[in-house]
């Protein structure tokens, strides 16, 4: 057990999960084979999991005054986050997902709400941060919120979370990002998003490349079924996935975070074994249904890399 304090700041959210007989595509149908009601949101999902490993999470989020915003904080007050710390918008709607599912685990996530993006941080919240041993957030909080995150002496970790054509109606810009970057202890994305935030084709490592050269110290460009990059100065290197009966890839990329900021910021393991590490625990969440509801515990990563 361990006391290592992370404080997540953003999404807090519901998501509407549909089990499809199949994902569709333009003017494709679909039957719906089962339907659930979750607790999710990026934000949410890493604080959750790293609960999970023995850490003291906090959550600073925002939800609407609405039916579900009173389900998320329902929800929240039975999870293993120890800390709370949710902010009501008058007026607007409670962010949500659809999540849609196909038989093979394969996944596609819309979203909807204002509250996600109608988060402000109180001078509370910043000391909060202040005494963490590391923050998360995404790009999915507003621009003001990360930038006040990245002033706060402590380790930031970020996801950039979508693709840049989403992502600047939320009010991010790529000036932004790159004035950013120096203050970003850590950053996470998939291939898709960060192709699109450096505007190339470039595969993994170039990318990886092309993210030292705009300021980012460290990261990892993830690739789903193609494995994972990490970066750390010059080093790059390159993890295989693990093969694993996939039952539901959502959460995937967040339990994948989770990882990396256990072992990576945490517990400062070297890059190649954090990576190992992350990458296991993202398999782990695969082979259960939802982002968080089986996520692994230590013990669960530890025996499977073994």
């Amino acid at each position: 057990m361990t006391d290592s304090s992370v404080v997540a700041v953003g999404n807090t959210l519901i998501d509407h999960t549909y089990h499809l007989t199949n994902l569709p595509g333009p003017d494709e149908g679909a039957f719906v084979r089962n339907y659930e009601r979750r607790l999710g949101g990026v934000a949410t999902n890493v604080a959750t999991i790293l609960a999970r490993f023995g850490h003291e999470t906090g959550l600073v989020s925002c939800v609407a005054d609405d039916e579900d915003g009173d389900d998320v904080l329902d929800r929240l007050d039975s999870s293993p986050i120890d800390h709370v710390t949710v902010h009501r918008l008058s007026g607007g709607r409670t962010s949500y997902c659809l999540v849609l599912t196909d038989p093979e685990g394969q996944r596609a996530i819309i979203g909807g709400g204002e509250s996600a993006l109608e988060l402000s941080l109180t001078e509370a919240d910043v000391e909060t941060v202040a005494d963490a041993n590391a923050t998360f957030t995404s790009a999915y909080a507003p621009l003001d919120v990360v930038e006040t995150l990245a002033a706060v002496d402590t380790p930031l970790v970020y996801d950039l979370a979508g693709e840049f054509t989403d992502l600047t109606d939320r009010g991010l810009t790529r000036a932004a990002l790159d004035g950013l970057a120096p203050d970003i202890d850590r950053f996470v994305a998939n291939l898709t998003s960060v192709r699109s935030y450096l505007r190339t084709d470039a595969g993994p490592r170039d990318c990886c490349a092309q993210l030292r050269a705009r300021g980012f110290d460290a990261g990892a460009v993830t690739c789903g079924s193609d494995g994972v990059y990490l970066f750390e100065g010059d080093a790059v290197r390159e993890i295989p996935v693990f093969e694993v009966s996939v039952t539901d890839t959502t959460g995937a990329g967040d339990a994948f975070t989770a990882g990396l900021i256990h072992a990576w910021v945490l517990d400062g393991v070297g890059i190649e074994d954090a990576g190992r590490f992350a990458s296991a625990v993202a398999a782990l969440n695969c082979t259960e249904t939802g982002a968080h509801s089986g996520s692994p515990t230590l013990a669960d990563v530890e025996s499977f890399l073994d």
